[in-house]
């Protein structure tokens, strides 16, 4: 798979929850650093980390979260998505940068505006 492509399966196996299909596209030692000043901002080490510390309490911050691809970028081994993610009481475009090495996530940026987030989750 292209970077590219690899990055357009994270956008689908996470629309559904699919976890272990997103483990399966993430190196083991990826590093995400979230951005902002919540609860969930910070560098998680690893692709457990990042599903268990993270994702996994999206569901009890958000109701019906939804995030959609609108532009990739592409560029060697780095991909920039625009997307718009919208929720019961929130609609904002979000930003995320990746690293994709031997068909794996190894870095992820994520540029969400971390102000809507903290207030739509209470998580400041």
């Amino acid at each position: 798979m292209t970077p590219k492509e690899v990055v357009q399966k994270g956008y689908e196996y996470f629309a559904p929850g699919d976890m272990t299909g997103m483990r399966s596209i993430m190196d083991e030692n990826a590093t995400v650093t979230n951005n902002g000043m919540h609860k969930f901002s910070k560098t998680y080490k690893g692709s457990d980390s990042f599903i268990n510390d993270f994702i996994a309490h999206i569901p009890s911050h958000f109701g019906n979260l939804r995030v959609e691809p609108v532009k990739m970028i592409a560029e060697e081994e780095y991909v920039f998505v625009m997307s718009r993610a919208t929720t019961d009481r929130m609609e904002v475009d979000f930003g995320h940068f990746f690293k994709i090495e031997n068909e794996k996530i190894t870095e992820f940026h994520i540029f969400d505006d971390s102000q809507k987030l903290a207030a739509t989750m209470k998580a400041l």
